[in-house]
């Protein structure tokens, strides 16, 4: 149990007893399971709260933040600043330690938090909980495909860089393995749909990481999650009406 005790404890605020796993990378297999573990919370509230749509979206928005202590919205905010404020790979790289927020990480909070309520309050309102859950389980799978496919970016390492390092194929398999019967078994032929376009996406911001950065990190994982998990939200909240 400790690779999927590793896996809680990077990916949300959970405080699971227990001891982590030696290789943090065999803790990647289980990042689909905890997408499932944040999306059935981030349901049940849409669930709770499903006659009145707006507070749903809203509340269910700020349960995923909370819940994942704003990991991956702080990595989107950190690569939102490197793209706007840098022009060499190098200087990217140092804007992403800066800790401070800049403008554009501002923006890029704001715009990626109001699409993604407005999606969870649309799918509230016509009863797609379930569907809901999909985009929390691909978006940690696109993590695990960058892990094992891309080097670490920095070459003093880092925070994720022990997973990255670590990561193997087989890594990506099981988790591909899991997340296809998780999606599935959810939402059958559009569970499938949207596992590919994820995969999709996540082939193309791979193209563009190793141009723009020469690898991952812990920031760039970060953004993809919720580039990933924001859009599919959006694209399931557009076309919930013609599966509801």
């Amino acid at each position: 149990m400790r690779p999927l005790i590793t896996a809680l404890r990077t990916l949300t605020r959970i405080p699971v007893p227990g001891t982590d796993t030696a290789n943090l990378a065999n803790a990647l297999p289980f990042f689909p399971a905890v997408g499932l573990f944040v999306g059935t919370i981030v349901a049940g509230v849409m669930n709770l709260l499903s006659g009145w749509p707006e507070g749903a979206g809203i509340l269910a928005m700020i349960t995923a933040v909370w819940i994942t202590r704003g990991l991956h919205v702080d990595g989107l905010a950190d690569v939102s600043d490197a793209l706007g404020g840098g022009r060499t790979r190098e200087r990217r790289l140092e804007i992403m330690k800066d800790p401070h927020t800049g403008a554009f990480g501002t923006i890029a909070i704001v715009c990626d938090l109001l699409l993604k309520a407005a999606a969870l309050a649309q799918l509230a309102s016509h009863h797609q909980w379930i569907l809901a859950i999909v985009p929390f389980i691909v978006s940690r799978t696109a993590q695990v495909m960058l892990a094992v496919s891309l080097p670490y970016a920095r070459p003093e390492g880092g925070t994720a860089g022990r997973f990255v390092d670590q990561a193997r194929p087989l890594h990506l398999i099981l988790a591909g393995i899991t997340s296809l019967a998780i999606c599935i078994a959810l939402s059958g032929l559009t569970g499938f749909v949207l596992l590919l376009q994820g995969l999709v996406l996540t082939v193309l911001l791979r193209v563009w990481m190793k141009r723009e950065f020469g690898g991952v990190t812990g920031d760039l994982l970060g953004a993809t999650n919720e580039v990933i998990e924001t859009g599919l939200l959006a694209f399931v909240a557009f076309i919930s009406p013609a599966v509801s």
